[in-house]
C-alpha cells in the first residue's frame, strides 16, 4: 500500500505551500549618465538646483517607506534609513545655501554637490533595492523553513512507520543547504552595500561604489536561484512521500 491515503489528508497545507512564489530580488543598475552641467546663469541654476533637491526629497521618501514596510530585516535597514535621514537634513540645507548665493561660482560649485556628495540616483537607490532584496529573501527564508519543517514531520512519521524515505529526505536536506546559502548570499549582498559612502567627486570611490553594487546584485540573483531551487526540492520531497511504498 503506498503512504498517498495516509498522507494525503495531513499534507493537503503542504502541498499547497509548495505552490508558493518566491518572491524576486528587487534591484535597479545604478545609473551611469554624467551628472548635469550646471545652468549658465544664477537664476536658472537656483531654479534647477531646487527642482533637483525636491526630486531627491520625493526619493528619499520613497526608500525609506520601502525600509520601513519591507517586513523583515536582513539587519541594515535602520542603518540606511538613517543614511536618508542625514541625506534629506544635507540636501535641505544645501538648497538654502544655494538660494541665497549671490557669487555664481560658489553656487556652481554648490550645486554640483546636490550630484556628488549624496547619490541618491546612483548609490542610496541601488543600495535600499539591494537590502529590501536581502529582507524579501530572509522572509522567504522563513516561509520556507516552517514549510520544510512541515515536511519533515512527514517524513518522520513515514520513516517510523517502515516507509523508505531515503529520497524524501535528500530532498529536504537539500533544501536546508540550499535555504542556507540563499541567506548567506543574500546577507552579504546587503551587510557589503549598507555603509558605502558618497564618492564627493572621486571617481575612484564611483567605481569602487559601482563595482561593490554589482557584485551585491549578482550575490541576490545567486540567492534567488538558490530560493528557487529550495522550492523545487519541497516539491519533490512531497512528491516522493505521496509515492511511498513499505520498504
Amino acid at each position: 500500500m503506498t503512504f498517498t491515503t495516509r498522507f494525503r489528508f495531513g499534507a493537503a497545507v503542504v502541498v499547497a505551500a509548495t505552490a508558493l512564489t518566491v518572491a524576486g530580488p528587487a534591484w535597479a543598475a545604478a545609473p551611469t549618465q554624467p551628472d548635469p552641467t550646471p545652468p549658465a546663469r544664477l537664476a536658472d541654476l537656483k531654479a534647477k538646483a531646487d527642482e533637483a533637491v525636491k526630486d531627491r526629497l520625493t526619493q528619499i521618501d520613497t526608500l525609506s517607506g520601502r525600509l520601513n514596510g519591507a517586513g523583515a530585516d536582513c539587519g541594515q535597514n535602520a542603518d540606511v534609513v538613517g543614511q536618508l535621514g542625514g541625506d534629506r537634513t544635507g540636501l535641505q540645507s544645501l538648497d538654502a545655501t544655494i538660494q541665497g548665493e549671490t557669487d555664481r561660482a560658489k553656487a556652481v560649485a554648490e550645486y554640483r554637490r546636490i550630484f556628488t556628495d549624496f547619490r541618491i540616483y546612483w548609490l542610496q537607490t541601488p543600495k535600499t533595492n539591494e537590502v529590501v532584496a536581502c529582507d524579501r529573501t530572509s522572509k522567504s527564508d522563513a516561509t520556507l523553513t516552517s514549510l520544510r519543517q512541515k515536511i519533515q514531520a512527514r517524513v518522520d512519521e513515514a520513516k517510523a512507520k517502515g516507509y523508505d524515505v531515503t529520497k524524501a529526505q535528500a530532498a529536504l536536506d537539500d533544501m536546508g543547504s540550499k535555504l542556507t546559502a540563499a541567506t548567506a548570499s543574500a546577507g552579504q549582498a546587503s551587510s557589503s552595500v549598507a555603509d558605502l559612502q558618497p564618492d564627493k567627486g572621486d571617481s575612484s570611490v564611483l567605481s569602487s561604489n559601482l563595482a561593490a553594487l554589482a557584485k551585491g546584485r549578482q550575490d541576490l540573483r545567486t540567492a534567488w536561484t538558490d530560493l528557487q531551487a529550495a522550492r523545487h526540492d519541497a516539491r519533490t520531497a512531497v512528491d516522493e512521500l505521496k509515492a511511498l511504498h513499505k520498504s
